[in-house]
């Protein structure tokens, strides 16, 4: 199996640090992440200052999954890289994730 080209680790205050590249060679890896990791989950906090891509499917998951979120979860998508910020604008998707 290949490894990550991204890891996800986890602050003291809670926000899950993301760092490297989400791509669809990934993408199990991080479904799989959100479908354990933010079952029961009120609050979501994800800083992203350390990602340094994003393809066009891991963006749909992000959607898809914050989207499937229920109404009372708080989602805070925290810092963002200047090359995911990029990315974000030119697909028109920062308002669907940043909000």
């Amino acid at each position: 199996m290949e490894m990550p080209q991204f890891t996800v680790s986890q602050d003291a205050e809670g926000v899950f640090q993301f760092k490297g590249e989400l791509t669809i060679h990934n993408i199990d890896h991080l479904k799989r992440f959100f479908d354990t990791s933010f079952v029961q989950a009120k609050k979501i906090s994800i800083c992203m200052v350390e990602v340094i891509f994003a393809d066009a499917a891991s963006l749909q998951l992000l959607i898809a999954f914050r989207r499937s979120l229920k109404p009372d979860t708080e989602w805070n998508l925290l810092e963002l890289s200047s090359e995911l910020e990029k990315i974000l604008e030119i697909s028109g998707l920062k308002t669907a994730l940043v909000e």
